[in-house]
């Protein structure tokens, strides 16, 4: 998910994903699933608290051995200290003691309430004493709290990392214990009346205001509407309330606790389902690399030794199993079995998520009552780009208008197809439904796939990832090897994750960093894939040297077996793309203000252009022979096989974004109209709005809501219209290549366009004027996202 344009730690340790959709033909498999168990983009953070911003920060002092290493690599020194850290916390807790990179390997459960504490009071104390001397200056403002606010992020922002990739009963005893403590000093600041104050008189003054740059300016007004959006207001003189700023942060309080709880309780009812088999012949149809997947399953669960030939094996929920399992499996019991566990989890007893959505509702209705809104809906509208909750909606319908009809026909080819060619029973049910979809690919593709994976081994992909990197955007991408991270002192927290290096290809200049943390590990790591902040771009105002950013790169592909290289379904390939594209804009980011540095401070609705637009590449034929060769003989993909892959873009597309738009209005619906505890429940507003939206029946226990973390775990909630908005703009940036008619100079020169302004301008810049300054032109073309799902014909 993403961060809104001023981060808070406090939404951040509970919304820290950029999520992605499900785009492509695999991942339509998860039918109604596809938003509970798939969670494809993002980082970053959704904040509910904005605070202000980040910009030059304080030091902790660190080993100097780890420290001269750095030095080495990252080129730049550490920024002025400017606040004081006397408590040892500062010079030995991992979490705390850090600059750019995290030491991983020293991080420890027990680190983390000690770290919060320390840094919270620490925080508070200054700010307060800073507070005395605040003016309407840029430097009286933001450099009074920038380096609060980093220290803030980074600390909060290795905690969340570490939950997701880590997760422990421990490390959820710490996080839960400090949510508290970092709501607090987010509120605190949010709702300083002497930084609001010094904030609107620097607006409302000419000269000071001129002095600007049109970045600080951004910075600024974004600034004053976080902290209206935080609750300020509560405590202006004249306007103030003392009793609705009490239970305005005590509904942020509860927010950040039942957010957490809601994803707690779907990982644990994900992890805990186990289907185990011991009759092969009940997995007919299942391939191989997924037979060995599941008898490792089993094992881990205590069931057998783990051959993928004698079983038994343990059909589970994680998505790199659930999905080819769906796909796949010829025995229909068996499907509806495991469809009827995805589609219920967390939904009853202990881990039923139902009340918590429901006083998760109901909390961020009366949120939005105390602000002056009429609906959380129109709330979380206010700060994006489409503003108000009409022109998302209009958005939606115009696309379902032009949706409906295909997904309805595909639906109908389907049907005929289960009937004719397989003797399937219809009509088709929800567990039916993905199955079909593959053998209908297969029979008019003639390829499986886990067929096409056989082309598709992960070494080749990466390399052929940066291949697209350095020749569209100008960018070297390059692993760090484990000499150089031993020598840097750099530790991960798994020995599969990797640590890359970006340079520019001219220069040479290193502009980035990431971590690559791509396999499955479903006892530890949360499923889906996202990009998160390690560290944001900064420029320190008294040393001026510049802090390069550090990003996460999460996956969740199937780890390789038996020694060899993981083979990853074409579904796997772009969901890389599309994180390495949020990466992207996070990393190459030319903005020195860590307020909109990055993807910090794009609006949610066009924070999804830089990912989707990356998926586009995997598709073309360049790419596309450059990564697919035979993991065992070297043998590029056959030509028809390359082509089943381009067409399996449009391969009933119009059931795909069907689904999509589905959820898209659920979200807005909830946001807006519903009344918990009301005439109708959650599941009652997902039928309804079934009757336009859903072609296949869901059963009556559906309760996929339970499992929505996009919009009650995460950043998305009345914001998940984003993906489709986005894509309207991924899509028609995307045709701008495909307008230089193979031009390989025409290509590079809007490739290096797109960098200069889409990934380099960050939240600095509207993205209005972003927009106009690549395309050349006001508005996006709605036809270009219909071309390529193949819903309209090409000129």
């Amino acid at each position: 998910m993403l961060r809104s344009f001023t981060s808070s730690a406090a939404s951040r340790l509970r919304t820290t994903r950029l999520v992605t959709e499900t785009s492509t033909a695999a991942t339509r498999a998860f039918s109604r699933t596809a938003v509970a168990s798939h969670a494809r983009a993002r980082t970053t953070t959704h904040s509910a608290l904005p605070t202000l911003g980040l910009a030059s920060r304080s030091l902790a002092a660190r080993p100097l051995t780890i420290r001269r290493a750095l030095a080495t690599i990252t080129d730049t020194k550490d920024p002025t200290r400017t606040y004081p850290k006397t408590n040892p916390e500062f010079a030995t807790n991992p979490i705390l003691n850090w600059h750019t990179f995290p030491n991983f390997a020293a991080i420890k459960a027990e680190h983390v309430v000690p770290a919060i504490e320390v840094l919270t009071k620490q925080i508070e104390a200054t700010f307060q004493e800073r507070s005395k001397r605040m003016t309407p200056t840029w430097e009286g403002t933001m450099g009074l709290t920038q380096d609060l606010e980093d220290d803030l992020e980074r600390a909060s922002g290795v905690i969340s990392h570490f939950s997701r990739v880590k997760d422990s009963p421990e490390f959820r005893k710490a996080v839960e214990a400090i949510q508290p403590m970092i709501v607090a000093i987010s509120l605190k600041m949010g709702q300083s009346l002497e930084l609001y104050d010094a904030l609107v008189k620097m607006v409302d003054n000419k000269d000071t205001w001129n002095s600007l740059d049109k970045e600080q300016q951004r910075i600024v007004q974004k600034a004053i509407q976080g902290m209206k959006l935080a609750g300020v207001g509560f405590g202006l003189p004249g306007e103030g309330n003392a009793e609705k700023q009490k239970r305005f942060n005590e509904i942020q309080g509860k927010l950040a606790q039942l957010s957490l709880t809601f994803s707690n309780n779907l990982q644990d009812e994900t992890k805990a389902f186990a289907k185990v088999v011991t009759d092969r012949s009940e997995l007919d149809g299942c391939p191989e690399s997924l037979m060995q997947t599941m008898a490792k399953h089993a094992q881990a669960r205590g069931h057998g030794d783990g051959n993928a030939e004698t079983g038994p094996w343990a059909v589970t929920l994680d998505s790199p199993t659930y999905v080819p399992f769906i796909m796949n499996c010829k025995n229909r019991d068996l499907r509806e079995h495991v469809y009827r566990a995805i589609v219920s989890r967390a939904s009853k007893g202990e881990k039923n998520n139902e009340p918590v959505i429901d006083e998760i509702l109901s909390l961020r209705q009366e949120e939005a009552g105390l602000l002056g809104f009429s609906s959380y809906g129109a709330l979380s509208l206010s700060k994006k780009m489409a503003s108000d909750v009409g022109t998302a909606k209009d958005i939606l319908e115009r696309l379902y208008e032009a949706t409906f009809p295909a997904a309805k026909k595909e639906l109908a080819g389907l049907t005929d197809f289960a009937q004719n060619h397989l003797g399937h029973p219809t009509p088709l049910r929800p567990w039916d439904t993905p199955f079909v979809e593959e053998e209908y690919r297969k029979d008019r593709f003639k390829y499986s796939a886990d067929q096409i994976s056989e082309y598709l081994p992960y070494p080749r992909v990466m390399d052929t990832l940066f291949e697209v990197a350095r020749d569209s955007f100008g960018v070297d991408v390059s692993e760090m090897s484990a000499a150089d991270q031993s020598k840097a002192g750099l530790t991960t927290w798994n020995k599969d994750v990797k640590i890359y290096q970006i340079k520019d290809d001219a220069s040479k200049k290193v502009l980035a960093y990431f971590y690559g943390d791509f396999y499955s590990r479903s006892e530890e790591k949360l499923s889906g894939a996202w990009m998160d902040i390690c560290v944001t771009r900064m420029k320190d105002p008294i040393s001026g040297d510049v802090r390069v950013p550090v990003a996460y790169l999460i996956c969740n592909q199937p780890a390789p077996l038996s020694g060899t290289d993981s083979l990853m379904k074409f579904q796997d390939v772009t969901t890389l793309f599309h994180e390495f594209g949020h990466g992207l804009q996070h990393m190459l980011t030319t903005v020195d203000y860590p307020q909109a540095s990055g993807i910090k401070g794009v609006e949610w609705d066009f924070v999804e252009v830089a990912s989707q637009f990356m998926e586009n590449f995997a598709y073309e034929d360049k790419w596309l022979s450059r990564m697919a060769r035979h993991h065992k003989t070297g043998e590029p993909m056959p030509q028809e096989m390359k082509e089943t892959v381009k067409k399996s873009k449009q391969c009933l597309a119009g059931m795909a974004m069907l689904r999509q738009l589905h959820f898209a209005m659920l979200d807005l619906e909830l946001h807006t109209q519903y009344k918990p505890h009301g005439g109708e429940t959650i599941f009652d507003v997902d039928r309804r709005q079934g009757k336009k939206t859903v072609l296949v029946t869901p059963i009556p226990e559906d309760r996929f809501l339970c499992g929505f973390g996009h919009i009650f775990g995460g950043g998305y909630a009345a914001g998940y219209y984003s993906y489709k908005f986005s894509e309207l703009y991924s899509a028609d940036a995307y045709a701008a290549f495909e307008e230089q008619d193979g031009s390989v100079e025409g290509r590079k020169r809007i490739g290096r366009k797109y960098r200069d302004t889409v990934l380099a301008y960050g939240g600095a810049t509207d993205p209005k004027e972003v927009w106009k300054e690549f395309r050349g032109r006001d508005g996006v073309e709605v036809d270009a996202l219909l071309r390529h799902s193949g819903l309209v014909s090409s000129p």
